[in-house]
């Protein structure tokens, strides 16, 4: 099946719609989708089409939304927090699954990571701003 080309404002809404949902990127959402355009394609809409591009705009923040949503849900998953292992004697006991732990780690910072480059308004981290007592009482001094 080819790849179509020309702007389709139906499948543009579904490409949208599905990006606002997932937490996958585009070239993976692409390749799922063969009846999509290409990724460069669709990017190539994003710059020449402008209701498009601010569709594509709102549907990367709900994106944001839903990668943050996922953050709790990863973070309150303990199902494979430890293995249960066989000591020498035959008894059982769990034993932290450190390679789980790591993982989910790590897919927690990328979330929090992308929400923060991606809505620093939102997500960033607030830099607190101190003026020195000296500095404000000069300002008040001179008005």
């Amino acid at each position: 099946m080819k790849r179509p080309i020309q702007y389709d404002q139906k499948l543009a809404d579904e490409i949208c719609e599905t990006i606002a949902c997932s937490e996958k990127g585009l070239r993976v959402l692409c390749k799922e989708n063969p009846h999509w355009p290409h990724k460069s394609m669709i990017m190539k809409w994003r710059l020449t089409n402008d209701r498009f591009g601010e569709q594509y705009a709102r549907a990367k923040q709900l994106q944001i939304e839903a990668l943050v949503d996922d953050i709790l849900d990863i973070s309150d998953d303990v199902s494979n927090d430890t293995i249960i292992r066989e000591g020498k004697n035959g008894e059982q006991y769990e034993n932290p699954n450190s390679e789980w732990i790591n993982r989910s780690r790590l897919r927690i910072d990328s979330r929090k990571w992308l929400a923060a480059k991606l809505a620093p308004k939102v997500y960033g981290e607030r830099k607190e701003v101190s003026v020195e007592e000296s500095l404000m009482t000069k300002i008040i001094d001179k008005l």
